[in-house]
């Protein structure tokens, strides 16, 4: 099972639902840097409202769900065995869309041994 077709989705959800939540946002932001690194803090505070927040929500949810299961996917991909190809060995032709050998008519169904 590939997984591409899933991560290229899961990401363009993402992208739309944080554009759409972040882009429509009012808020601050902070950041407090000291010297024992464990008082240094983050703050973020934003307030999304409307249709945004309607349409943004569900796509991140959605777009989470299928990064889930596009690591499934993934995973379970690395434990499939790979499928077996059946070729025909056939000769190769010296022109494009040329025949074996001289040129003659050939009946449906009639082949031609080399």
């Amino acid at each position: 099972m590939k997984s591409d077709r899933l991560v290229i989705a899961a990401v363009l959800f993402l992208a739309g639902g944080l554009c759409l939540l972040i882009k429509f946002s009012n808020g601050t932001t902070g950041l407090s840097v000291g010297y024992p690194f464990t008082a240094t803090s983050l703050h973020a505070d934003f307030t999304t409202t409307g249709i945004p927040v309607l349409v943004g929500v569900p796509l991140v949810a959605a777009g989470a769900m299928l990064l889930l299961f596009a690591l499934v996917a993934a995973i379970a991909s690395q434990f499939s065995r790979p499928e077996q190809v059946i070729t025909l060995n056939l000769p190769k032709r010296a022109a494009p869309f040329g025949e074996f050998g001289e040129a003659h008519s050939h009946n449906f169904g009639e082949f031609e041994d080399s």
